[in-house]
């Protein structure tokens, strides 16, 4: 017998079997072509009075997907670690009947998690569309899932093998000394019973480095430690409170003042363009030299239009920025200690760019710390205050005073020159030189027990 595709070939014009193709397959568009991915499998369903081919729920490994994605959801567990756990399960691949079936690997179970097919829907063309197939997980749980792959699977914070919440934050020391960049990356390993985790030395192999493995409890410690000194008083958050309103209040009317004249040198501009193309009409200019003048007048309009694109809004936003910075900096300790692991990780990155990572003489770790740029200028803020409070400095008061306010740094930066303040971050005070914006200091677990939260 002839082939289908053949009958219609020799039957039809040529021009016609493509078009019929084309909507046999928008017709399938919902339908589950082929074997059925895990979890499922192809079924004979009666519809109609007859036999039809179907994809149906597996009874077997549909119930350890949907745990899959659950949890996965809570960001507790790493790809590799979930693989691990459903294999204990007894989560395997459907294989030949001629070859025996073998637990699913750490690849499988991610492209398993980054697959919508689990929800019901079904991809066609680049689009989605809803499948006949019954859904093993809400698409709130896959979004959940999505968001964590893509915050774990940043450059150099890969999470097919393990996750902890600090990982991509640790750097080693000794290789920085030596001029190279190496993470420590995170391990385990098994004995006496138990599972054991570590830092260790990405250059390890590769370049020889000499950091000993380091335990996580320890490291873990040291990173809490961290977290707790970079809590400020509630006077000091309060003054800096005040501080942030008065710098907001004088932006916005300084913006205000600063845009008035700028239309007004825009009204002025106009006038000039206008009297240029009347002498024009009337043959008094030269052609080249109107011409010169009116871009040069159009060049001067295009960079007042671009001075006035910045508006309040998003002084707005850097204001409120740098007031969250100052929530986090309130209670720093008590928010770390009853966090889970990813809450951990973002108020981690809201203090700190890198941990650099060092050890004692007798084998203990040592970290540095490197502040963010929002956090390390809300702390030299919080420096300059104090040295103004202080008596050694009475001399120096007044002109501290006028040169390191925040409103008098705002002055410094005259919105006609060109607004070079984008945010209230931007600020002095709020946005210090580079070098006033990172702190190192080391913690020394030999003397730092479980720290007070």
């Amino acid at each position: 017998p002839q082939r289908p595709l053949t009958h219609l070939r020799r039957v039809l014009p040529v021009h016609r079997v493509p078009s019929l193709l084309e909507e046999r397959n928008e017709s399938q568009a919902d339908s589950t072509i082929g074997r059925a991915k895990l979890g499922y499998i192809n079924d004979r369903a009666e519809f109609d009075g007859r036999l039809v081919n179907t994809i149906s729920l597996d009874q077997e490994r549909a119930p350890l997907i949907r745990f899959a994605f659950e949890q996965y959801a809570t960001d507790r567990y790493s790809v590799w670690q979930l693989a691990g756990l459903l294999s204990d399960m007894g989560l395997t691949s459907r294989g030949p009947r001629d070859r025996p079936t073998r637990p699913v690997s750490t690849s499988a179970v991610a492209k398993i998690l980054r697959d919508p097919y689990y929800t019901g829907m079904l991809p066609y063309k680049g689009e989605l569309y809803a499948g006949r197939h019954p859904a093993l997980v809400t698409q709130e749980t896959f979004e959940v899932c999505q968001a964590i792959l893509d915050r774990r699977n940043r450059r150099g914070d890969r999470d097919f093998i393990h996750f902890h919440y600090l990982k991509g934050l640790l750097y080693c020391g000794l290789c920085r000394t030596e001029g190279r960049t190496r993470r420590l990356v995170y391990s385990q390993s098994q004995g006496n019973g138990g599972v054991y985790e570590y830092w260790v030395c990405s250059g390890k192999t590769r370049d020889g480095c000499r950091l000993p493995s380091l335990r996580m409890e320890e490291i873990e410690m040291a990173v809490a430690a961290e977290v707790v000194r970079e809590g400020l008083t509630p006077g000091d958050i309060a003054v800096m409170r005040v501080q942030l309103q008065e710098t907001a209040d004088e932006m916005q009317a300084q913006d205000q003042r600063v845009k008035e004249a700028l239309r007004s040198e825009l009204r002025k501009l106009e006038g000039q363009e206008e009297r240029l193309i009347e002498l024009a009409a009337d043959g008094a200019v030269s052609t080249p030299k109107l011409r010169e003048k009116l871009n040069d007048i159009t060049l001067k309009k295009r960079v007042i239009a671009e001075k006035l694109t910045h508006t309040i809004e998003r002084l707005t936003a850097g204001a409120e920025r740098a007031a969250a910075q100052l929530d986090l900096l309130e209670r720093p300790g008590p928010l770390y200690r009853n966090a889970e692991g990813n809450v951990r990780r973002d108020l981690i990155s809201g203090l700190f760019e890198r941990f650099v990572v060092t050890v004692d003489e007798d084998g203990s770790p040592a970290l540095s710390s490197q502040r963010t740029v929002v956090n390390g200028a809300v702390h030299e803020l919080n420096r300059r205050n104090h040295a103004r409070n202080t008596p050694a400095k009475t001399k120096k008061a007044s002109r501290d005073s006028a040169e390191g306010s925040l409103t008098s740094s705002l002055q410094a930066n005259s919105l006609s020159e060109g607004w070079n303040i984008h945010d209230m971050v931007g600020v002095t005070g709020f946005e210090p030189a580079a070098s006033s914006s990172r702190t190192t200091r080391a913690t020394k677990l030999r003397h730092t027990p479980w720290p007070t939260l």
